[in-house]
């Protein structure tokens, strides 16, 4: 009679099954600081370049099969375009999100009392600006900076009265920041011919053309 009850308590503990852990690491692999969230709208944790971040998932697991965990992974940095990953948590598993550097940096300051009211950016290969790449205006001593694919770029900007200055075949590497500082009196390329087709399509290819405001 115990012999048949141990048999049977020892069959439930098989059909009921038990618990492991499955986790979720995602590594900065980029030589600068990025930053994660665990699905829309979660909590922003920040990443130091080469610093891991692991949760643990506990699942549970019987003759019927595992449970698992899909978990949506967003994540942006200082040279890296916002982006996902979804990845499905499995116990007993580790499932790896890396980040990496894609991007480089388009930076314009503005030290003068005449906001910059429009910027164009568009690749060099492009004969026109397509739109505006502005959220807003750059004031006084405030900058923007633009994540952008690596390549050659034009760059347009205007000011409040009007007056545009262009600059022509920047070539921008990954993980690298070109600079404009808009000073008084600025010289050299106010009013210039940009050699861009102004009438030609308002759309740049979007393969080409990838460009993100980031911070004011």
């Amino acid at each position: 009679m115990k012999k048949t009850l141990w048999l049977l308590v020892l069959m439930g503990l098989i059909l009921a099954g038990c618990s492991e852990d499955g986790t979720l690491r995602i590594t900065n692999n980029s030589n600068y600081s990025a930053w994660f969230q665990l699905g829309s709208g979660g909590f922003t944790n920040d990443l130091s370049s080469g610093q891991d971040y692991e949760k643990d998932y506990t699942l549970s697991t019987s003759i019927f099969g595992d449970e698992d965990k899909k978990v949506t992974v967003y994540y942006g940095g200082d040279y890296v375009f916002t982006d996902q990953d979804s990845k499905t948590i499995k116990p007993g598993s580790t499932s790896k999100v890396n980040i990496y550097s894609d991007a480089g940096v388009i930076r314009i300051e503005n030290t003068t009392y005449y906001d910059i009211v429009e910027v164009y950016l568009s690749p060099s290969s492009d004969s026109s600006w397509g739109e505006d790449d502005l959220i807003g205006d750059i004031g006084y001593n405030e900058y923007v900076e633009w994540l952008v694919s690596p390549g050659s770029w034009d760059i347009k900007f205007y000011d409040e009265d009007g007056y545009y200055y262009i600059f022509l075949n920047v070539y921008i590497d990954i993980e690298e920041m070109y600079t404009i500082t808009f000073i008084p009196r600025m010289k050299g390329n106010m009013n210039e011919d940009d050699n861009k087709a102004i009438n030609a399509l308002q759309v740049r290819t979007e393969t080409i053309d990838k460009c993100e405001q980031k911070k004011k």
